[in-house]
């Protein structure tokens, strides 16, 4: 009569148990990996901000606004932002990017791409 109750047994129980506890590894993995991604976003955003600001000042130049935001990029983002690039477009219209890699969960190679570029009207 064991039979007909539908017992599983201990093998079918474990076996979703670890498809169970691998999918949370992964739903933990990609939150940390957004969290990672929106992290880098604001240090790169405030760091061009902070460039293009420099910048588009009326005595500023690209070379002070680049200056300006790969030190503030070293001050946020800390060793995982070694690798960011700084590049600023001089006009009218003054645009400051700021563009790098997220650190990896896993692996630092794993991490995403984050590209953020802020504009701002040269001064007289």
């Amino acid at each position: 009569m064991a039979a007909a109750r539908g017992d599983r047994g201990a093998v079918d129980v474990s076996v979703q148990m670890l498809f169970g506890m691998i999918a949370l590894l992964f739903t933990l993995l990609l939150v940390v990996e957004s969290s990672a991604h929106w992290h880098a976003r604001n240090v790169f955003d405030d760091a061009a901000a902070e460039g293009v600001r420099v910048a588009a000042t009326f005595d500023g130049t690209c070379a002070m606004g680049v200056a300006a935001a790969r030190r503030s990029v070293t001050a946020h983002g800390g060793g995982w932002a070694r690798g960011a690039t700084v590049t600023c477009a001089s006009g009218p219209i003054v645009a400051v990017t700021v563009e790098g890699r997220t650190p990896g969960v896993v692996a630092p190679l794993l991490g995403m791409r984050v590209r953020v570029t802020e504009y701002a009207p040269k001064e007289g």
